[in-house]
């Protein structure tokens, strides 16, 4: 089976498809099922006081999990003993759930600046059912949106906006 995969202003889409060219049908759970590789991920950011939101919608089963990445620009300018906060750069894992995926950091301390976010899938460890579907490393991904980070395929999307006090 191969699939082929295309970014569109920043929505990544994958087709599944068999040698000959048709859609694939695989199984899960020993099920079959109509098997639909394509991955959309949307993120975008909300300020509320001192805390960021970064949060984002996808196409993405429940339980699947996307890595996120926020970098102030004074993390990538200043040594960090000089920054005014300890958190200006913030990474984690957000667990999508109804289409849906977020996370929280507190910019208390934050100074006005350019921020970027990164939204990665699938990074491992995936729950089985998303191995079994996107694959362990995401090897069913392909296509010129696929980035390759320490041997793992995946599907990357990147956000940046200018954060004010």
């Amino acid at each position: 089976m191969r699939s082929y995969c295309l970014l569109v202003v920043g929505v990544a889409c994958c087709i599944s498809c068999s040698e000959d060219g048709r859609s694939g049908v695989s199984t899960l759970n020993g099920s079959p099922t109509t098997e639909n590789n394509t991955v959309e991920l949307d993120v975008q950011h909300r300020s509320e006081w001192r805390e960021l939101w970064v949060e984002g919608t996808t196409n993405l089963p429940d339980g699947a999990y996307v890595d996120f990445r926020v970098t102030h620009e004074l993390a990538e300018m200043e040594p960090a003993d000089q920054w005014p906060a300890n958190n200006l750069n913030e990474s984690g894992r957000a667990a999508v759930q109804e289409g849906q995926y977020w996370t929280r950091i507190n910019t208390f301390n934050w100074p006005p600046g350019n921020v970027r976010v990164v939204v990665q899938f699938p990074l491992p460890p995936q729950p089985i059912e998303i191995e079994a579907r996107y694959g362990i490393f995401g090897e069913h991904l392909e296509g010129e949106n696929v980035t390759s980070i320490a041997g793992t395929r995946a599907v990357e999307v990147e956000y940046r906006f200018e954060h004010r006090r």
